[in-house]
């Protein structure tokens, strides 16, 4: 599956307010339930995948377990563009070489004999908003965080959009729209990397 989305940085006092109040956008706007996802990701000691640009994710949303490969892709025009497989688990032994090999080769291939370990827990209240115009779809999550490592906490808020349905131009002028509203930036990185990097666990090399 591709994945289409952009990554804005925020503060809590900006998510509050787009949560609040979204007349500013042309949009139908449904507003969701908000979630609990709690996201353990996994790596060699000396985070093989993160430098062959991967990252690996166990992501629990109540009683339901999946996991996740992700690919760093392509930044293009401000969008991310990557490539990801899921797969639900049940009680596998998901760390497993054997369970590797057969589900993610990718990772089997970059790991070889070292072991997975849990590198970075991230915890996300998500309040999610579906955008909708003509035969486009845009989903609006405002991701209240926590990066945990250890006993270390770090608190983080992300804008994530992603384009259900439609052409990239309009997940750009969604984003463009908040970015000049609100005066936000980018993203520099993947949650997984920026939560590395907030506890100074990327080694140089």
């Amino acid at each position: 599956m591709i994945e289409y989305e952009v990554k804005l940085t925020a503060s809590r006092k900006v998510l509050e307010k787009i949560e609040a109040d979204l007349d500013f956008v042309s949009w139908t706007v449904l507003r969701l339930p908000p979630k609990k996802l709690i996201s353990h990701y996994y790596d060699t000691s000396d985070l093989k995948l993160l430098f062959n640009n991967l990252a690996f994710r166990l992501r629990e949303e109540g009683s339901k377990k999946m996991l996740t490969l992700k690919s760093n892709g392509t930044f293009k025009s401000g969008i991310y563009i990557r490539e990801e497989k899921e797969l639900e688990l049940d009680h596998e032994d998901f760390l497993s070489k054997s369970f590797l090999k057969k589900n993610f080769p990718d990772i089997y291939k970059v790991v070889g004999n070292d072991e997975l370990i849990e590198v970075l827990e991230i915890v996300n209240e998500r309040h999610p908003i579906i955008l909708k115009k003509n035969n486009s779809e845009l989903e609006l999550d405002l991701d209240y965080l926590y990066f945990v490592k250890g006993r270390r906490k770090s608190e983080y808020y992300e804008i994530e959009i992603e384009l259900k349905k439609g052409c990239s131009e309009d997940l750009i002028e969604c984003a463009s729209i908040l970015q000049t509203k609100f005066d936000l930036k980018q993203a520099s990185a993947s949650k997984y990397e920026l939560g590395l990097r907030c506890f100074n666990s990327i080694p140089v090399v």
